[in-house]
């Protein structure tokens, strides 16, 4: 039994894999290439970093568009763990577009060399950007929530009123 799993042992060795790979992106694709791959092409800087539930969002102030995006100022989503984004840096950012949002995938070849967008992207039209409104507000259902409490602090309001005539007509 101890030779075989010797054997079984220097078996393995020989067999290894000389190289392991734990992600499938492991080696992004080229500027040149993920210009087809992903949804928007941009060079942008991280104005701010949000971390809520377990959400990552980033404000990206939009220099130059190539693909997908259209405003000066985004909203970007990326991983908790991995995303690497840091405040204040600029990137050549290859996002994707999903369920309406800007996602910055794990796997994109994202990098501060900027300057590889106007190589790559020489022959390719800038998009021109539009300023778009800043609410200050991070969620969609800020005016549902607003109406919401109002009303609930409403009908406490009525329920307090309402018990405290009633004692005093007991009275």
């Amino acid at each position: 039994m101890k030779k075989i799993l010797i054997m079984v042992f220097l078996l393995s060795l020989f067999l290894m894999p000389n190289q392991s790979l734990a992600l499938s992106c492991a080696e992004p694709s080229s500027v040149e290439v993920a210009y087809d791959e992903y949804d928007a092409v941009v060079v942008g800087k991280v104005k701010d970093i949000n971390h809520s539930n377990n959400t990552k969002s980033l404000t990206i102030e939009v220099g130059k568009s190539y693909k997908g995006v259209e405003t000066k100022t985004i909203k970007v989503y990326e991983d908790v763990t991995w995303g690497e984004s840091q405040k204040n840096a600029e990137y050549l950012l290859f996002l994707n577009q999903e369920g309406g949002k800007w996602i910055h995938p794990l796997c994109s070849p994202t990098t501060h060399k900027t300057e590889l967008a106007d190589e790559a992207y020489a022959d390719k039209e800038e998009l021109v950007l539009q300023e778009v409104e800043s609410s200050g507000f991070d969620s969609n259902n800020t005016t549902v929530i607003v109406l919401m409490s109002l009303l609930v602090a409403g009908i406490v309001i009525a329920g307090v009123w309402i018990s405290l005539s009633n004692r005093r007509n007991k009275i």
